[in-house]
């Protein structure tokens, strides 16, 4: 004869107001078992997996494309700038352009400042450097590259005659 699910239920609170923890975990595995389970149907599912499918294709495609138009335009921009900023030295005042420049720099400065301390993302910059560097592996990486660089520098010093005046 199988319990009522209500004295299940009645057990588990009286066993743990007791205390008596295998006792309510008794209780209260019998009590989940008897709660009744409803499963959707697998057209339900098929369905809200393809509806949740196809908008997030639209999106990853949309995506791709606005990162990708972003990059063609921030190489066209890489290009085109320094030729422009040398053919406005060439063609107009010197001095208002490097001004000029002087002035976006500021602006762009100020721009940043309003979003974001840049003396913070350079302390967490500087933080994270110092935690890589600090470390064995880093610190005898730098101990590998100043001995190459100096033997390097070295080597030049014998095989390059030296300065005449």
């Amino acid at each position: 004869m199988t319990r009522k699910s209500d004295e299940n239920w009645t057990e588990w609170l009286a066993a743990d107001a007791a205390g008596d923890q295998d006792r309510a975990e008794a209780a209260l595995g019998r009590a989940m078992r008897g709660v009744l389970r409803h499963a959707p149907p697998p057209a339900l599912s098929a369905q809200l997996l393809q509806a949740a499918a196809a908008p997030r294709a639209l999106l990853e495609a949309r995506s791709e494309r606005l990162i990708a138009a972003g990059l063609v335009g921030l190489a066209l921009v890489m290009t085109v700038l320094p030729v422009a900023v040398v053919v406005g030295l060439l063609v107009s005042d010197a001095g208002r352009i490097v001004t000029s420049i002087a002035r976006v720099c500021v602006w762009l400065t100020d721009w940043l400042s309003a979003g974001v301390s840049i003396w913070s993302v350079l302390s967490l910059t500087g933080e994270g450097l110092g935690h890589a560097v600090s470390s064995p592996a880093a610190s005898a990486i730098m101990t590998i590259g100043l001995v190459l660089a100096s033997s390097a520098l070295l080597a030049l010093n014998r095989y390059l005659p030296g300065e005449r005046s």
